[in-house]
């Protein structure tokens, strides 16, 4: 059996490792929020910059394959929902 003083450093290792995966999901979280992240949810292409559209519809970003499309079809990440293929 390992000494009180390992047993501490492992909950402290541990306590890093969530407080590192809740920095990741919050980054994530802001980068599709912002643009629509780097890749199409529905088909994993990259997405490209925009198509020209009519005054008054912004595209940040556009799968050429499916027509997704930044921010119209952007699903926000949330703690405990399912993401990937339209949620």
């Amino acid at each position: 059996m390992g000494s009180p003083a390992s047993a501490t450093g492992a909950w402290y290792a541990l306590d890093a490792i969530f407080k590192d995966q809740r920095k990741e999901f919050e980054d994530w979280e802001r980068i599709v929020a912002s643009d629509g992240g780097l890749a199409c949810p529905r088909d994993g292409e990259p997405l490209t910059s925009g198509p020209s559209t009519p005054a008054g519809a912004e595209v940040i970003k556009f799968c050429k394959f499916c027509g997704w499309r930044a921010p119209r079809d952007v699903v926000a990440p949330r703690e405990g929902a399912r993401m990937g293929r339209d949620g």
